[in-house]
């Protein structure tokens, strides 16, 4: 189906704004975390480094580099691993944690075989359907964890926003990937509408995880702890006089 000219024009300005929004919301929470001085902690750490990984991949992929797949590829991947890394770190099971480690390493070892003798456009849609699936499946697991820990307040929890975002994009792009099929038989109406979609989820990914880094700024500044008087002072034992 050919887009018409109106389309085009109307679309092209919409994929001009949205990677935009998605660049600026990429940045608060980063922002919010060292402005507010938030302790940080490795989950926070992750979560600034997948933020910002977004900001270059939109960045590189339609400002510097436009459409390159190269650089669609290798930041997609690195956005699975931090997030993979990220679901880990809230698993509380060792051997959870365990059987994540040797399934990422196993899962990347494979993904790498396949780019070093197919070439990186190999199974494109194959991959970003697995490992849209994996994510939201361990999405899914964080959650129940979450809420079935009745000792947390569920809306303070950085894990939970943090979760939830991760949810909202992969599962969109699951679904988006298993309707729009492969990249190559599908129109170009229906790539870019798709692409459309996707990028809206990203901002919706954006604003939970400033919402994250705003529970976070604002448990850091709770105490930890219940201030408890100072113990008492040793008792003093009385001088021994000694009688000659």
């Amino acid at each position: 189906m050919a887009l018409n000219s109106f389309t085009m024009v109307e679309t092209g300005g919409i994929f001009i704004v949205l990677p935009l929004v998605v660049m600026l919301l990429s940045l608060l929470p980063v922002c919010i975390l060292f402005v507010r001085k938030v302790a940080i902690n490795t989950l926070l750490n992750v979560l600034s480094v997948l933020c910002l990984s977004v900001f270059l991949h939109y960045l590189s992929f339609y400002f510097i580099q436009p459409r390159n797949v190269a650089l669609q590829t290798g930041f997609a991947l690195a956005a699975f691993t931090l997030s993979f890394y990220l679901f880990r770190l809230m698993m509380r099971s060792s051997a959870a944690k365990d059987i994540m480690n040797m399934l990422l390493v196993s899962f990347l070892s494979v993904v790498i075989t396949i780019y070093a003798l197919k070439g990186i456009p190999a199974y494109t849609s194959t991959l970003t359907i697995v490992q849209a699936a994996l994510l939201t499946v361990l999405a899914l697991a964080v959650l129940f964890q979450l809420i079935s820990d009745r000792q947390i307040a569920l809306v303070d929890e950085p894990a939970f926003w943090i979760a939830g975002g991760l949810l909202s994009y992969y599962g969109m792009v699951l679904f988006m990937e298993a309707i729009a099929g492969n990249r190559s038989t599908g129109s170009q109406q229906v790539q870019l509408e798709k692409d459309l979609i996707i990028t809206v989820a990203d901002i919706l990914r954006m604003v939970f995880f400033i919402v994250a880094a705003c529970m976070a700024s604002r448990n850091n500044g709770r105490p930890n702890h219940i201030e408890e008087p100072p113990p008492p002072p040793p008792p003093t034992r009385r001088p021994i006089k000694i009688k000659y």
